[in-house]
């Protein structure tokens, strides 16, 4: 087989930091009515090592929270909410946030000694000891109810009535307060993150029993309910404050439940239809409204799924071991015989089609559902991405490479690498496991990096040629950015940064960073800063990673396996106007 130029040079330079064997050729079975045969090239990878060492040290990502900036007004009396409306929701305990404290207890669990469902969240305090520590107003409201003994032995109570933007009430009620801590009468009002008394010693240990209801104004209520507490006017608490902030934050357009481990955002179809699996259920929502389109049953333990190219074609598998093909309108087009392992992988075909990887073979289906070619023993793809009319994926493991399988079915090994993949209209990039590279004619190592540490980080092509990297690393999480001649423009650690490891996307060609928990940070591409403009939702934890899509108008649809799918436009949050200070250049 010829070898261009082109795959020469990349050969003689991403071989440079690998230091491993060339990975095997794969071996190939033409399609039945082409007798070619495509295959790999063998042309042996050079393993010298570069001598360039990465950077010791960042400087700290300097961050801004302009989302409490805005959430720091005091209450403003008006017609029907003389205390206030509720602009935001703090949570009961380590307010704002909570994040040093956490319920133990939660709503709707059934209690033996109680014989009734829990109709509040038992909080306490993170380390062990709640005795004394303060309890705090979730938001603007005025007080109903105020007893140092409403539970006697169980000790005092408060109620506090708050009004929504909406003009709808809720109640919020504190119960197993020290009887001294509560000095507040009927009528007073309250801000957000006032101290409305203490945790008390009621018979159990000390906590502090938390209820969002609509029920008993006036009076403590009973703690249990004989039925689901939800049926009779209560509100699970923790879920209720994170929908109230997220529907109250600037550019967030909807929100849905997200909550079980068989949830999972698919892709977008045509006409910005969204593709989700929850639980048992393939769904297609409108992504402008969340409104659902249709919906259709599918396997509780469907994990692959992809998107056609062409956006009009779901692709998924089955516990018949069959790969299915649902149409943009929710109808079964065509299945193939498919039996997946651990190791399968589904990706889109360039210009329509699936590939199907069973985890040894690769098999490249049409979008009617024949098969065009199979190439034996290719290691799993683990990232791709669609260059023309090419696809060019990675794979990982001990011998990661990258391929390249254009047009005509020939799949070519272009170098020993894996990792991510990025592409701008001036350059293609390569992110691995210790460096950074350039696809380009002529090909350029950019930076060598620390290893990666659990999980690899990811990276964005920026508008002018540059690019910028989450790096996870074994020092430390970092935030790199490149010029477009490959110079390193600024270098940070984003170790302070909230909501868990980032993940970028570029959204017009703005930076922003989607954390594991749901938190959305601009990046100021300039000075090398962040400004949080999204807190996310944390209610759960599910399995898996972070999954982000971009619709033709910018709305970022988010899964952050936290609990809520969030459908989020960017720029409708108005940035904060102060800088950062301390910031120098890297050059």
């Amino acid at each position: 087989m010829k070898i261009s130029r082109w795959s020469w040079l990349i050969f003689l330079l991403l071989g440079l930091a690998a230091c491993v064997s060339t990975p095997p050729a794969p071996e190939v079975t033409p399609r039945p009515i082409d007798t070619r045969t495509p295959g790999p090239t063998s042309t042996p990878l050079p393993t010298s090592t570069p001598t360039l060492t990465p950077t010791p040290t960042a400087l700290p990502l300097q961050l801004l929270d302009g989302l409490r900036a805005q959430r720091s007004l005091g209450p403003t009396p008006q017609r029907g909410a003389p205390c206030g409306l509720i602009d935001f929701f703090d949570f009961p305990l380590a307010a704002p946030e909570g994040e040093t404290a956490n319920a133990r207890w939660s709503f709707g669990r059934y209690s033996e000694r109680y014989s009734g469902i829990h109709a509040g969240e038992d909080w306490v305090y993170d380390g062990g000891n709640s005795l004394g520590k303060p309890v705090y107003s979730i938001g603007h409201g005025t007080v109903l109810h105020a007893r140092p003994l409403g539970w006697g032995v169980d000790q005092g109570t408060l109620i506090v009535r708050h009004v929504l933007t909406t003009g709808h009430t809720i109640l919020s009620f504190y119960g197993h307060l020290e009887p001294a801590s509560v000095v507040l009468r009927p009528g007073d009002c309250v801000a957000r993150g006032e101290i409305v008394g203490n945790i008390g010693k009621p018979r159990g240990r000390p906590h502090l029993h938390f209820e969002i209801r609509s029920i008993f104004p006036d009076r403590p209520g009973p703690g249990y309910w004989s039925v689901d507490p939800r049926l009779a006017g209560w509100e699970p608490p923790t879920e209720y404050i994170w929908d109230q902030r997220l529907s109250t934050s600037p550019g967030v357009k909807w929100t849905r439940p997200f909550t079980t481990q068989g949830s999972l955002l698919v892709g977008l179809l045509i006409s910005d239809t969204l593709a989700t699996i929850d639980h048992d259920r393939l769904l297609a929502l409108d992504a402008e409204t969340g409104r659902v389109h249709w919906s259709r049953p599918v396997s509780d333990s469907t994990r692959l799924v992809a998107v056609d190219d062409a956006r009009t074609l779901i692709y998924l598998t089955t516990l018949s071991n069959t790969l299915q093909a649902i149409d943009a309108a929710g109808e079964l087009r065509w299945q193939f015989p498919f039996t997946p392992t651990t190791r399968s992988v589904l990706l889109p075909l360039p210009g329509g089609g699936v590939i199907a990887h069973d985890g040894r073979d690769l098999t490249g289906l049409s979008s009617a559902g024949e098969r065009l070619w199979r190439f034996d023993n290719v290691p799993p793809p683990t990232a791709w991405l669609t260059d023309g009319g090419d696809l060019l994926f990675t794979t990982g493991g001990d011998q990661p490479a990258l391929y390249r399988l254009d047009g005509s079915a020939q799949l070519n090994l272009i170098a020993a690498l894996g990792g991510q993949l990025a592409a701008s209209s001036h350059h293609l990039f390569a992110y691995g496991s210790t460096a950074l590279y350039r696809l380009s004619e002529p090909p350029q190592l950019l930076k060598l990096l620390d290893r990666t540490g659990q999980g690899q980080g990811s990276l964005v092509a920026t508008g002018d040629g540059g690019v910028i990297m989450a790096h996870n690393g074994m020092n430390g999480r970092r935030l790199i950015a490149l010029w477009p001649d490959g110079s390193l423009r600024w270098d940070r650690s984003v170790q302070e940064l909230t909501g868990g490891a980032p993940h970028l996307v570029l959204v017009k060609d703005e930076v922003y960073a989607v954390t594991q928990e749901g938190d959305v940070w601009w990046i100021d591409q300039e000075l090398g800063a962040a400004q949080r403009i999204l807190d996310g939702a944390r209610l759960l934890t599910l399995r898996g990673s972070a999954r982000s899509f971009i619709t033709s108008d910018g709305t970022l649809i988010i899964d952050a396996r936290g609990g809520r799918l969030i459908a989020f436009d960017p720029r409708r949050v108005p940035l904060a106007k102060e800088e950062p200070p301390g910031l120098v250049d890297d050059f």
